[in-house]
């Protein structure tokens, strides 16, 4: 009887001290044991302006941060300057299978949509541009990031460094900027909007819940035309 009963004992010990190792490998992330990828949560960039406010008085009223929120291989971007009067949102919504660009500017809503292959909104293109993915990386807001060179046909334009982060579970990383073509969120990156160019990098990654209410267009947006968004930021800037 003494033996069955320290029997059982460590078995209940084994079995608990398995329990416990399956606990903690499964909660390891990119710093742990096993590097599975980020299923939801939200990046956080610092955008720095490339111009100076003397040559562009308008960028000292330009917003200085940008969300990502992503979940179920849906994201949306999103930006605010002046105090909540102004944003923009670019949302890629799976489910409908629709890209979306959102304005607003004091209780003016506007909202442009588009399928997965129309011409998106917002950043400026990038014509003729060329993606060679480098053997380098680089730690951004604590992970481990890789490297791809941009370089362009016409040797007028300066090329740049691109840092992306592969942990993260989409399938459509970048629907809303210039490199849908990167195999990862883009974590430190140029581009430009409006003509005005800006540098990104991500100062934080957090694996949170993210509402699925996210990726839906907000009451109140009148649906129009691309050229019609266009014609509005235009008069704004």
């Amino acid at each position: 009887m003494y033996r069955e009963t320290v029997f059982q004992n460590n078995m209940k010990n084994k079995l608990y001290l398995f329990l416990i190792l399956v606990l903690l490998f499964s909660s390891c992330g990119e710093n742990g044991i096993f590097s599975d990828k980020i299923s939801e949560g939200v990046v956080e960039y610092e955008i720095t302006y490339l111009e100076d406010e003397k040559d562009n008085p308008l960028i000292s009223l330009l917003p200085t941060s940008m969300s990502f929120k992503f979940k179920d291989n849906n994201s949306v971007q999103k930006i605010e300057g002046w105090m909540g009067i102004f944003s923009m949102a670019g949302i890629h919504n799976v489910k409908d299978g629709t890209n979306s660009a959102l304005l607003k500017i004091m209780n003016e809503k506007y909202c442009y949509q588009s399928g997965f292959d129309g011409e998106p909104f917002g950043f400026d293109r990038m014509p003729d541009m060329k993606i060679e993915l480098v053997d380098e990386t680089k730690e951004i807001a604590g992970f481990q990031c890789k490297k791809a060179q941009i370089s362009f046909e016409n040797p007028k334009i300066e090329g740049f460094e691109v840092y992306y982060f592969e942990k993260v579970d989409l399938k459509d990383p970048n629907p809303n900027n210039p490199f849908k073509k990167i195999p990862g969120v883009v974590m430190e990156y140029r581009m430009s909007f409006q003509k005005i160019p800006m540098a990104l990098k991500a100062v934080k990654v957090e694996e949170v819940p993210v509402s699925d209410e996210e990726f839906d267009i907000p009451d109140g947006y009148e649906m129009v035309s691309r050229d019609k968004i266009q014609e509005v930021i235009s008069n704004l800037m």
